[in-house]
């Protein structure tokens, strides 16, 4: 692993995360999450930098895992990947929310069809911060 392109791809997700989620959650869903503001822990303000820790450690993992299991850094490739991540995060985080918190459905099908989105989207970008087919030669 190429670890400067691994910490310049981890660190321009992050910063794509942090937009994307922002545009996503204080924007386009804005009214659909007030539906569970009465969820959220009293002192999660006080917890901001947590968050940001779990952004970089999710892109992270998706940059250590397209880099080491992307063979050839195609397009396709990299859709893939980010689809199968963007799945594996629905329903570990998504629907698992559903079945354990009294969440509208309609809310979970938003959050996952933007995750989705948003995972793609780091294939995308991963695959030109990132490209697997020059590893050899680095």
């Amino acid at each position: 692993m190429n670890l400067k392109r691994f910490i310049l791809a981890s660190l321009a997700l992050f910063f794509v995360a942090l937009a994307w989620n922002g545009l996503v959650h204080l924007v386009l869903l804005k009214g659909a999450d007030a539906a569970v503001e009465g969820l959220f822990r009293d002192d999660l303000g006080e917890r901001w930098w947590l968050s940001l820790l779990l952004t970089l450690g999710l892109v992270s993992l998706f940059v250590a895992g397209y880099a080491r299991f992307s063979r050839s850094g195609t397009l396709g490739e990299s859709v893939t990947f980010g689809l199968f991540f963007g799945l594996l995060v629905v329903l570990l985080v998504d629907v698992n929310q559903y079945l354990l918190y009294p969440l509208p459905a309609s809310l979970v099908a938003k959050w996952s069809f933007f995750g989705l989105l948003e995972f793609l989207l780091y294939g995308l970008l991963v695959r030109w911060l990132y490209p697997v087919a020059s590893e050899s030669e680095a």
